[in-house]
């Protein structure tokens, strides 16, 4: 479908949705790691198996239900798990608490706890999934990278995701409203000031003379 011109009676811009997650690492309840807020990837299947299958009520659809951390890179479209997840300790996955915000966005906060991990990790990727044994394995959902942070065994990772992320699809609409009011307000200024040196303007071909009468 081509794109809507400004001419046009349908509207050209529109607000994508996003997710995004940020994980903190905690010594003792001190915080000694932050990722910051980074952009999730929702793979094929997610869209699929969690967004519009779960809308249709269509057998198969699936939740999230856990989170899961690993060592490898960002997954790719096409990805079925997390790239290195962490599978050599019980309980590796973490439940998720899932609460929307404002009606249009889901958040969920997860725990990795102290003392999962048997042996000192370097965590560098997070995705979230439906089942909490890495030997059924699941589905992926969304997933992806930050940098490299050494985990000790007696640290615990504070998850937090949310899909989308509201206040930023907010921010950028908002930024493109200022420029097009910017535009609007300085094309009616130009237009009063023609106006008033009674100037006369050529556009396409008509001569259109401004002044009072």
């Amino acid at each position: 479908m081509p794109k809507a011109t400004k001419k046009g009676s349908m509207a050209s811009d529109g607000i994508k949705a996003r997710g995004f997650f940020r994980l903190q690492i905690a010594d003792n309840g001190k915080v000694v790691g932050d990722s910051g807020w980074k952009e999730n990837t929702v793979v094929n299947l997610g869209f699929q198996d969690y967004l519009a299958a779960t809308l249709g009520a269509v057998a198969g659809s699936k939740q999230i239900t856990f989170a899961m951390l690993g060592t490898g890179t960002a997954p790719a479209a096409t990805a079925t798990a997390l790239d290195g997840e962490i599978t050599d300790a019980a309980a590796t996955r973490c439940a998720v608490t899932p609460t929307t915000i404002a009606s249009k966005t889901v958040q969920f906060a997860f725990t990795l706890a102290s003392n999962v991990y048997t042996a000192a990790k370097t965590i560098q990727n997070v995705g979230l999934i439906n089942h909490s044994s890495t030997a059924t394995a699941g589905t992926i959902f969304s997933g992806n990278t930050y940098t490299t942070s050494a985990l000790a065994t007696n640290q615990s990772v504070n998850g937090l995701t949310k899909w989308p992320q509201q206040l930023v699809t907010a921010v950028r609409k908002f930024s493109k409203l200022q420029g097009h009011l910017f535009e609007a307000i300085c094309s009616q200024a130009r237009n009063i000031v023609m106006f008033l040196e009674g100037s006369t303007t050529i556009m396409g071909g008509a001569r259109l003379a401004h002044g009072i009468v």
